[in-house]
This record gives structure tokens, sequence and C-alpha cells, in this order.
């Protein structure tokens, strides 16, 4: 029993951050970023990318670092429960250096899921 409530503690405290992140980032922020990586999503096919590959993505584009990184995260989230974007099932190592190469979630648009 505990772990069933701790897990859905923990889910809340996750959306209530990811909101909080997004809040202090701004809403053009947030419209721009989705919309970029949504764009980085489809132009990687069905094959997808790493989260990360699509903020590098971002930042390029000249979207600039929000607040609070977690931002990033908070988009990705978004995204997912939107059902936009989906794991495609694989994991990569993370490029970033902080990450140690920790695998990470393969992602694509949820459009692509039964595309040949």
């Amino acid at each position: 029993m505990t772990d069933i409530y701790e897990n859905q503690i923990g889910r809340i405290l996750r959306d209530e951050g990811a909101a909080l992140a997004l809040a202090s980032a701004g809403e053009d922020w947030h419209d721009t970023a989705t919309a970029l990586a949504l764009k980085y999503f489809s132009d990687a096919g069905r094959d997808g990318a790493l989260f990360e590959d699509a903020r590098a993505h971002a930042m390029k584009c000249g979207i600039g670092a929000p607040p609070s990184a977690n931002a990033w995260g908070a988009v990705a989230l978004s995204l997912s429960k939107r059902k936009l974007i989906t794991k495609t099932g694989a994991l990569l190592p993370s490029k970033a250096i902080k990450s140690h190469a920790r695998a990470q979630p393969v992602w694509r648009l949820a459009s692509l899921q039964g595309a040949t």
C-alpha cells in the first residue's frame, strides 16, 4: 500500500513542480519550446530521438534558457501527457556530462507510432 501511495504523491509533486517551472519560464517560452520540440521529433521520424537533442536544437534556434532547467522536463512531460510524443521503448545513453551516460528514453511523435 505504501508504494502506491508514495507513487501517487510523487506524481502530484512532479506535476506541481513542472507547473511551477513552466510558469517561471512564461507562456511564450513554453509555446515556443513545445513547437520546436514537436518539429524536431517530426524531423527525427520513426526512429525518434532523445529529448535532450530536441532541447539542444531549440537552444540553437535561439529560444534561450528558461529560468529553471526543469522547464525542459516539464515540456517533455506536457507533450507526453497530451499524447503528442511517445516513448519508442529504446534507451540511449545521455550525452549530457552531468547525466553520466544514464540511459534515457527515445521519444517520437505519437502520430508516427504505427507508421511504417
